[in-house]
């Protein structure tokens, strides 16, 4: 009988090193890596640009960019055909169904996207969160984005806010809330690489592997 496929879920804040822990679990157990690869298979799926989904990662549109979403949906295009643009909600199902499908077909990381909430009833799950102390956060995103270090902080905290109220929308929870996971990693106080193993340890534990 062929074993059932697990999952890995990685929440994580910007600038936490939540990717980079993740794609370290990927290499270490053989599985997929999952992040942004979602909304290219969607945009594709719409016959959308990925661009246009991009943005709305892990956020809620605004009233003028729902607005303007309409707006397209309504416009036919040069060929005539309407051009559509999913709804915030309809976006989260789409992505969900694609998740879902993933893991009932191997073995995954799956990086944001609400997993840790889509996959909450997954027999063979281990969810992870990844957080780091705010003067950490700025150096590495200003790092990662080449923006300064107040640009960063803006940055850092508009994003908090979107996926935020992108949790409370759609999750009915506070991402923030430790005790969602099964473990949660402060890499400020540990580094990414001992973060890494000790999040590697942990899966072992939890799902036997």
């Amino acid at each position: 009988m062929k074993e059932q496929p697990y999952v890995i879920t990685i929440s994580h804040q910007l600038g936490c090193g939540g990717s980079y822990i993740g794609k370290k679990l990927s290499e270490e157990f053989h599985i997929p890596f999952v992040d942004r690869d979602i909304l290219k298979q969607i945009a594709s799926k719409l016959n959308i640009a990925e661009e246009d989904l991009e943005h709305r990662d892990e956020r809620l549109s605004s009233f003028w960019e729902e607005f303007t979403r309409l707006q397209l949906y309504t416009e036919p295009l040069a060929g005539g055909e309407l051009q559509y643009y999913p709804s915030d909600k309809e976006l989260f199902y789409l992505e969900s169904e694609y998740i879902t499908r993933i893991v009932n077909e191997s073995s995954a990381v799956i990086l944001g996207r609400g997993g840790r909430y889509v996959l909450r009833d997954h027999p063979r799950h281990a969810s992870i969160f990844i957080t780091a102390d705010l003067p950490e956060r700025i150096k590495r995103v200003a790092t990662l984005f080449q923006i300064t270090e107040e640009e960063a902080k803006d940055k850092i905290q508009t994003n908090d806010k979107e996926r935020a109220a992108f949790n409370r929308a759609f999750t009915k929870s506070d991402g923030l809330d430790t005790r969602l996971y099964d473990l949660s990693i402060n890499t400020s106080s540990l580094g990414l690489d001992l973060a890494t193993r000790i999040a590697s340890d942990a899966i072992h534990f939890k799902l036997d592997i």
